[in-house]
């Protein structure tokens, strides 16, 4: 037997033959093993008992595979590029079948390898040297490194060939680059103004350290946060450099007050999944009720009309108010895509601003747009036909983080409790 599989793999056509014929496990559920239970394939649906490409995908969707990448491209039999799957499992369109894949496979290892031996067997006849993909090793492809091609698994981050395939999206794709720089900013900014601040080489996202909020901490980190806000706005909407200074300065300010409730909520799941009655202030600060009471300790104080007692008092009620955001936040779970489509809304969320109305049509055509591409992803990505429900989250997020007039009107009373003085900087931000 072992002569037998030892001849059909070096076949005179230098191709190997199991590549035309599914896996003994794919024939026959009984040739499999007890401890092996069926998986669905993610492109075509039916059941296997084994994976390929790294992924979970029968073998008869990954022989299309290396096929269809060395063919010409496949035209879509409805001509929508949106083909669902047979009741009974399997596609028969292959354009949709073979687009099902490159999203499935997108940021894959297999990618470039597929792509490497398909080089290598349009070469020229005689011309054996495969063509280098990108920086890798150059890599030989034999019968056996092709079977073993068709179950490695997935650890590249990146893909130019499936990116160029994803449908587009600029206003989430730029949303997502520039919310990376400014909050790159903020963090250094943030951890570099602290007096005995970590060392630069802990200034990095993974060990990033969260300290309790204090009111001279944020007062001076609200600056940086509207630095970075005013460069994000500017770099993701043409029409931001065409207002007016004090425009600029509304729409920052109010997105400033959403983006700390909104962001501290949702990055408070991320890193405190375990210690739910704390939320984030800024990138680098926590509130949470054991805070409180020291929170005012660094404020220029008026010292005729002080009151910090009173001002803790409502700090406590905020932070009660505040802490059920988290719970927002977990019920409606949004992806990293939703993350930011919100971000982008809240934004654009100017209703009651007294805004000119070039700038609310403006708004309205920017808040449909990032709707418009929300809903492609749900259908490109997420591969989704009915989501009314995430549709409806998204809103419900807007709704509940777009509010800023209580956080305005504490500001107001800690003013008048004299626990900071009229020219200090947050007050004034409020003002506008």
């Amino acid at each position: 037997l072992a002569r037998v599989l030892a001849l059909l793999r070096t076949h005179s056509s230098g191709r190997s033959l199991f590549a035309t014929f599914p896996s003994l496990a794919d024939m026959d559920p009984k040739a499999r093993t007890s401890g092996s239970p069926l998986k669905t394939c993610l492109i075509c649906g039916v059941k296997t008992a084994t994976c390929h490409l790294g992924v979970n995908a029968c073998r008869a969707c990954a022989v299309f595979y290396r096929r269809a990448k060395r063919g010409k491209p496949y035209a879509c039999r409805s001509n929508t590029r949106r083909c669902a799957l047979n009741a009974e499992g399997g596609i028969t369109c292959k354009r949709c079948r073979f687009d099902r894949l490159v999203r499935v496979l997108k940021g894959t290892d297999v990618e470039e390898l597929v792509d490497a031996q398909a080089a290598l067997e349009s070469s020229p006849v005689g011309d054996k040297t495969p063509t280098p993909v990108r920086d890798s090793p150059t890599i030989l492809m034999n019968d056996a490194a092709d079977d073993r091609l068709l179950q490695a698994p997935s650890t590249s981050t990146s893909c130019d060939f499936c990116s160029s395939l994803r449908p587009k999206r600029p206003l989430l794709d730029k949303c997502k680059q520039l919310y990376k720089v400014m909050s790159s900013t903020r963090r250094t900014c943030e951890l570099g103004a602290r007096p005995n601040g970590p060392h630069p080489l802990q200034m990095n996202e993974e060990e990033c350290p969260i300290y309790p909020a204090t009111f001279g901490a944020m007062n001076s980190f609200t600056r940086g946060r509207l630095a970075a806000i005013l460069e994000f706005a500017a770099g993701i909407f043409t029409e931001f450099a065409e207002l007016s200074k004090d425009e600029k300065w509304q729409l920052a300010t109010s997105f400033s007050y959403r983006l700390e409730a909104f962001e501290g909520s949702y990055r408070a799941e991320k890193l405190l999944p375990d210690d739910r009655e704390k939320f984030l202030g800024s990138y680098t600060c926590y509130f949470s009720h054991e805070m409180a009471d020291d929170f005012f300790s660094d404020c220029p104080y008026d010292h005729e009309k002080q009151n910090v007692e009173q001002a803790n008092k409502i700090l406590h009620d905020y932070i009660d108010l505040t802490l059920p955001a988290r719970q927002v936040i977990r019920r409606a779970a949004p992806d990293n895509e939703e993350f930011h489509a919100v971000l982008l809304s809240l934004f654009w969320f100017i209703e009651g601003m007294g805004m000119r109305e070039e700038i609310v049509r403006v708004a309205d055509g920017y808040r449909a747009a990032v709707l418009q591409e929300l809903q492609s992803y749900y259908r490109e990505e997420l591969g989704l036909t009915d989501y009314a429900t995430r549709v409806g989250n998204f809103f419900m997020l807007i709704l509940h983080f777009e509010r800023s007039e209580m956080l305005k009107e504490n500001f107001e009373m800690y003013r008048l409790l004299g626990v900071f003085t009229d020219d200090t900087f947050v007050y004034q931000m409020q003002k506008t």
